[in-house]
C-alpha cells in the first residue's frame, strides 16, 4: 500500500465544494478529504500508477480552478 498526503492552504472553501462533487475512490485507490484551516487530501493506493492518477486528478482540478479564478 502506498500513501500520500497533500495540503492546500488557499481557497479552501471553494476547492472543498469542487471536490465534494468528485468521485474519489476506485478499486485500486481512495482519497479522503479533511477540511480545516487547510484542505488535506490523504490518498491510499495499491500501486504507483493508481497513486499518480489520483494525484494528477487532484492537481488538475486545482490548476483549472486557479486558471478560471484568474479570469474574473
Amino acid at each position: 500500500m502506498i500513501t500520500c498526503s497533500l495540503e492546500v492552504h488557499e481557497n479552501v472553501d471553494e476547492l472543498y465544494k469542487l471536490f465534494m462533487s468528485e468521485k474519489l475512490s476506485s478499486e485500486r485507490a481512495e482519497c479522503q478529504i479533511k477540511k480545516g484551516k487547510s484542505l488535506e487530501f490523504k490518498i491510499r493506493a495499491n500501486d504507483p500508477v493508481s497513486m499518480k492518477a489520483f494525484l494528477n486528478t487532484i492537481l488538475k482540478i486545482i490548476e483549472t480552478y486557479n486558471k478560471t479564478s484568474a479570469l474574473e
